[in-house]
């Protein structure tokens, strides 16, 4: 299969396909990001590096609509106005785009969307970017549209999620404190491990939110 990854250079992108590549499938893998190959540190091997900018057309349109799998990991946490970011312009918009070139050119495609099972309130406005894009992706790609629901994904190269993700997981298997499961802690290699279940078309309980 022929796999692309919106956003394949940041945290979560890279740790998805690392797990594709680590996994028994020998799926073509394709990266779409601004930074195309400019982040060179962290790069998976083999895959395709591209830069692209989805505010405007370009060959990302021929690369998604020649795809089996589009993986949505695009977006931010916070806005900073420093950068100029906003979850409009950068969540949301990109998210849009390529779902809008799926539903025009291709009915074959499916659209694999990072959402998020829970957030802290000061993120309400995270979550409600994410549920826009599931409304609109939904409406329009219906049943090739996958949304899937993590919490915190942590991993040792990032400590400021990785000792929150460990105390997570020891207060919720260990001390059985109930209501911490909605924020569902994952190492990023077991979260990339599901996304390849998915894009396999194999069950699993990301697809469902957890209250």
């Amino acid at each position: 299969m022929k796999i692309t990854i919106m956003g394949g250079t940041g945290y979560l992108g890279q740790g998805i396909l690392a797990g594709f590549v680590n996994s028994k499938y020998n799926h073509e893998l394709i990266s779409l990001s601004r930074s195309g190959m400019g982040n060179k540190q962290n790069l998976v091997m083999p895959v395709s590096y591209l830069a692209v900018d989805f505010s405007h057309d370009g060959n990302w349109q021929s690369v998604v609509t020649t795809s089996d799998i589009v993986i949505d990991c695009v977006g931010i946490l916070i806005p900073s106005k420093r950068k100029q970011t906003s979850y409009e312009k950068n969540s949301i918009e990109p998210a849009k785009k390529v779902i809008d070139q799926l539903q025009v050119k291709t009915d074959k495609t499916k659209f694999i969307f990072i959402a998020a099972n829970n957030a802290p309130r000061l993120l309400d406005d995270y979550l409600k970017a994410k549920q826009e894009v599931i409304d609109y992706g939904q409406k329009k790609l219906d049943n090739r549209f996958i949304a899937v629901y993590p919490g915190m994904v942590y991993d040792l190269q990032r400590l400021g999620n990785f000792i929150p993700g460990i105390l997570l997981n020891i207060a919720i298997n260990g001390f059985k404190i109930p209501f911490l499961k909605k924020y569902r802690p994952a190492k990023r290699s077991v979260f990339s491990q599901e996304i390849v279940k998915i894009a396999a078309g194999q069950s699993s309980p990301l697809t469902k939110i957890i209250r």
